[in-house]
């Protein structure tokens, strides 16, 4: 479990060296998580400490939220100023996402009938 840590934490320091060093616009969380997803990938398993330590963050998941929450509190007048524009991104990014999910879908579904590989 030690080991699993280890990993997730070292990839969180890559990612965020990575994003300091380039001046990525990208956070240094995200680029770990790429680059735990990519090792994933190659590896095709999950070592056992990585899986058990991912077990015991998603157990504990809403806790993570508690900081960006909090966080939030800063900024109730920006959001009170433009709460107009949030509404319209978060409804226009959910709705672009599920019709870009959809036709993404449809397309698949159609190879998939046909025989034919993606």
């Amino acid at each position: 479990m030690i080991q699993g840590f280890i990993v997730i934490i070292g990839l969180l320091l890559i990612g965020e060296v990575l994003s300091g060093v380039f001046s990525l616009p990208v956070p240094g969380p995200v680029i770990g998580m790429v680059l735990l997803f990519c090792i994933l990938a190659v590896r095709k398993d999950v070592p056992q400490g990585v899986g058990a330590v991912s077990d015991g963050l998603l157990k504990h998941l809403g806790l993570l939220f508690v900081p960006a929450g909090a966080g939030i509190s800063l900024y109730l007048g920006l959001i009170q100023e433009n709460w107009v524009l949030i509404l319209v991104a978060s409804f226009g990014g959910t709705i672009s996402g599920l019709i870009v999910t959809a036709l993404l879908f449809h397309a698949l579904k159609r190879n998939d009938a046909r025989g034919e590989d993606v």
